[in-house]
């Protein structure tokens, strides 16, 4: 495979990061009028920096919700310590007996992987995993309870939608999940028994740590240009 042609590969590549290595090398073929082995895409790929990962999911951001997102964190990014500490944090999740995910490659150079080309798009509360645990009612948005926060809350924290990189509750599901997933669940029940147990293992120094940490999550949505961040 001549330079030309490499190059050809390589852009391929920038151009569509998940696509496979065997239809680059059909696509490759059909221009060259010879075979061109998946293996030899690879090789060339590899040269160039580019190394196989699955690629990570996180929430759809479109143009309008960026908007937002930088506005939210303008406001937000110098706040003190003390007002993390008093925020109330809340957020549903769902957790499944046997993961969700099917794995998808990207084709990337290190340190790349959070580039919106490089993840999957995500949207909440889809796909067909099953719902075990969870506060996704709709009399939570009634007016009742609106109408509550209203003389009992009067601040409230309004975070974009899509921005579970802006509520640190969402890196606590994540713990849970990792620390539900070293067991062998079978069952609804073992499930929810599980998830119940390692709820009281959270420690108080692990939810410090996740709150102390929104200024870096913060921080990173504007480098980020307010798209994904690795919260």
């Amino acid at each position: 495979m001549n330079s030309i042609t490499e190059r050809r590969v390589i852009h391929q590549v920038k151009i569509d990061p998940k696509i496979s290595a065997p239809k680059i090398a059909a696509s490759t073929s059909n221009t060259l009028g010879r075979s061109v082995s998946a293996e030899t895409v690879r090789r060339v790929l590899r040269k160039a920096g580019y190394n196989g990962r699955v690629a990570r999911k996180k929430p759809l951001i479109g143009k309008r919700n960026r908007v937002k997102r930088l506005k939210f964190t303008k406001e937000h990014i110098l706040k003190p310590r003390q007002f993390w500490n008093e925020v109330i944090f809340s957020d549903e999740s769902k957790f499944s007996i046997f993961g969700s995910d099917r794995r998808r490659m990207v084709w990337r150079k290190p340190n790349t992987s959070y580039h919106s080309k490089h993840t999957i798009p995500t949207v909440k509360h889809g796909g067909g995993s099953v719902m075990v645990w969870g506060c996704n009612d709709p009399k939570h948005t009634a007016f009742v309870v609106k109408e509550w926060l209203l003389y009992h809350c009067r601040n409230q924290l309004n975070t974009p939608l899509q921005s579970s990189d802006l509520n640190v509750i969402e890196n606590l599901w994540s713990h849970l999940e990792r620390a539900v997933q070293k067991h062998q669940i079978t069952s609804k029940e073992q499930l929810k028994s599980v998830l119940q147990e390692e709820l009281l293992n959270i420690t108080p120094e692990t939810t410090r740590h996740l709150v102390e940490s929104m200024p870096r999550q913060l921080e990173a949505v504007i480098s980020a240009k307010c798209y994904a961040t690795k919260y």
